[in-house]
């Protein structure tokens, strides 16, 4: 039987065919959402090349000691031991460092902001941070108590910052700035800016920006005191950086130190040391009201001087850069004679750093691998020297001041 062509289709295939058209219409707008969803993300990614995850956590950094003079010890965040420092210790967010009487550290953070840390001294790190997206860097360190001088560095991103915060006032300092921090034991607290800008609030919520030259004190309760001009930094005129000066008889001989005066200075701090982080001085004299001073009694041996204008109001400045000198004897006298004696402590390289410590006869000099040693007055030696990778003979060389030498060899192998 021929099929009825004016039958009515049955309601099944009405349902059947809803189905196709319905589906179809779904997979194309899904197609369409999908494509203009595609071509955002490429357009917002081709106008933001830079642009990463929002959800990248900042990248934790570190701090190291680049020096240590003294009892210096480190308590690394969540334990309740302090250890001795030395430069392998890496400092971290939370680890505290305190240093002793007459001690001294260097720390430098890794954005190359440096740290002073002076005598009786106890400061937390506080932040080490960099922000892989934008590159911003923030180091940031709580000082409790003692004395640090600071030096930042251009940074050159925006919002890098280096904090340097006191139980009453916190310190913002600007790229390329250096200035000191004091807490003393009353709970005042010290600022001053001796190079580039800085910015403080206190406790109280108070602030004062500073610049170059100024400072402020700030009691225990948090309160501003009024902005400070800080007296000039004096010129070093006799003896000059790197002078050797030489007397036949050194202990029994007079040393001028001579210097520009200072507009408004009514008196100096001149210091005088063994080394240049003025840890244990020699000479150290306040309210000295001349623009020269006479030492005697230097014996043979290196020194490092430096000299700070206080005005009437008592107010100290920035030290000058400081120079240094060595006192010797007259060369060519005595030649010939018998060896100085050399004594060198065990060697124990870490990296391509190695310490160099022991002793000679007081007044020789001394290299190692052809690199000049300072010995100290009573002929110890202390330093750190840096080596080249592999296998190699260390090479100690002492010249006594009557003219004979004693070279001594040591076996070692540097890890690259």
């Amino acid at each position: 039987m021929a099929p009825d062509k004016g039958k009515p289709s049955r309601p099944k295939d009405d349902l059947i065919d809803w189905f196709t058209v319905s589906y179809r219409s779904i997979y194309i707008a899904a197609s369409v959402v999908v494509v203009i969803a595609g071509g955002g993300y490429f357009y917002y990614a081709s106008q933001n090349p830079h642009a990463p995850p929002a959800s990248v956590p900042p990248v934790s950094t570190s701090a190291r000691f680049t020096n240590i003079d003294g009892s210096v010890q480190v308590r690394v965040a969540g334990t309740l031991q302090w250890v001795s420092a030395d430069r392998n210790i890496v400092l971290n967010k939370a680890d505290l460092v305190r240093t002793g009487s007459g001690a001294s550290a260097e720390i430098r953070f890794f954005d190359g902001t440096v740290f002073h840390v002076r005598a009786d001294s106890l400061l937390a790190i506080e932040e080490t941070s960099e922000d892989p997206a934008s590159k911003r860097r923030v180091v940031a360190a709580r000082i409790s108590s003692g004395e640090v001088n600071f030096q930042t560095v251009p940074r050159n991103v925006p919002g890098s910052a280096a904090v340097f915060s006191t139980p009453t006032v916190r310190t913002t300092a600007g790229d390329d700035s250096a200035g000191n921090i004091l807490v003393q034991d009353s709970g005042d607290s010290g600022i001053k800016i001796f190079k580039g800008t800085a910015r403080a609030e206190s406790r109280t919520g108070e602030k004062i920006e500073l610049a170059a030259n100024t400072g402020v004190r700030v009691d225990a309760a948090g309160k501003l005191g009024p902005k400070i001009t800080l007296p000039g930094i004096p010129i070093l005129l006799a003896p000059p950086h790197q002078a050797e000066i030489s007397y036949p008889n050194p202990p029994s001989a007079t040393t001028l130190l001579a210097w520009k005066a200072v507009a408004g200075a009514v008196s100096y701090h001149v210091l005088v040391d063994y080394a240049p982080a003025f840890s244990r001085p020699v000479v150290d004299r306040k309210n000295w009201q001349s623009g020269s001073m006479e030492l005697r009694g230097l014996d043979v041996g290196t020194y490092y001087w430096k000299v700070a204008a206080v005005d009437k109001e008592g107010v100290e400045g920035s030290f000058s850069e400081f120079a240094r000198f060595a006192v010797t004897r007259p060369r060519g006298i005595l030649t010939g004679g018998p060896p100085p004696a050399l004594i060198i402590d065990p060697l124990e390289p870490r990296g391509n750093i190695l310490q160099v410590k022991g002793k000679t006869e007081p007044g020789a000099s001394l290299t190692v691998n052809g690199q000049r040693v300072d010995v100290q007055t009573d002929g110890s030696f202390n330093e750190f020297i840096t080596l080249e990778g592999g296998k190699q003979l260390v090479v100690f060389r002492a010249t006594g001041i009557n003219g004979g030498v004693n070279e001594q060899k040591r076996p070692l192998v540097v890890p690259f």
